[in-house]
């Protein structure tokens, strides 16, 4: 879930219309839109958007690195992480969550499990705060399916905190049989991670490769 899925956010207008309307269908419009605009036209977007003109120079070298044609998915990854904290600050919802979208999407691109694991988090705290617990665990949910794909890594401790918070979510949206399989899970993989077997730390620790699925 993002909040261009339809969820209530301030309006902000500025001069730029075009950017304001690809903010509001994700992140792959508003990429292509902040594309064509180029790095200072839309770090003066940024700016007006948030009321803060000390932005600008900031924001252009971040979006030069996150929209470069022909971008290092980490570094483009770590430049939309940080306009992405720009806009929590601002308490802009929209262009922190639409930022996230976009860290997320270059992170796995990059395969960094901890920036991946990050992205995930603020994008479930959000959807948290937005009262819809389901969507948040659909975050966690994909931080697992990723991490046991071959050859994709990451701290184990992420892996555990994402199992934590899909449990606590679960109970939350009284979803109990979901939270009951999720902690099942999690004491498979405790167990692995306690035995120091290698699965707790790259690829797939379950016996299956079927991704593992949100309650209904």
């Amino acid at each position: 879930m993002s909040l261009a899925d339809g969820a209530a956010s301030p309006l902000h207008l500025t001069r730029s219309p075009r950017l304001d309307n690809a903010l509001r269908l994700g992140w792959d419009a508003f990429s292509r839109t902040l594309a064509a605009s180029g790095g200072e036209d839309a770090a003066r977007w940024i700016a007006a958007r948030t009321g803060d003109p000390e932005l600008v120079d900031i924001a252009e070298p971040l979006l030069a690195a996150a929209i470069d044609p022909d971008p290092d998915p980490e570094e483009s990854a770590e430049a939309l992480f940080a306009l992405a904290e720009l806009a929590e600050e601002t308490d802009d919802d929209l262009l922190a969550d639409t930022f996230w979208e976009g860290a997320l999407d270059r992170a796995q691109t990059a395969g960094d499990g901890d920036l991946i694991a990050e992205a995930t988090r603020r994008l479930a705290a959000l959807a948290e705060r937005l009262g819809d617990p389901l969507a948040a665990a659909e975050f966690f949910i994909g931080f697992l399916n990723w991490r046991r794909q071959p050859a994709h890594s990451s701290d184990p401790d992420d892996v555990e905190d994402a199992f934590d918070a899909i449990v606590r979510l679960a109970t939350i949206d009284g979803a109990h049989q979901a939270a009951a399989e999720y902690g099942y899970r999690q004491v498979q993989f405790t167990r692995l991670l306690d035995a120091e077997d290698e699965r707790a730390v790259e690829g797939n620790w379950e016996a299956y490769a079927r991704p593992y699925e949100p309650w209904a």
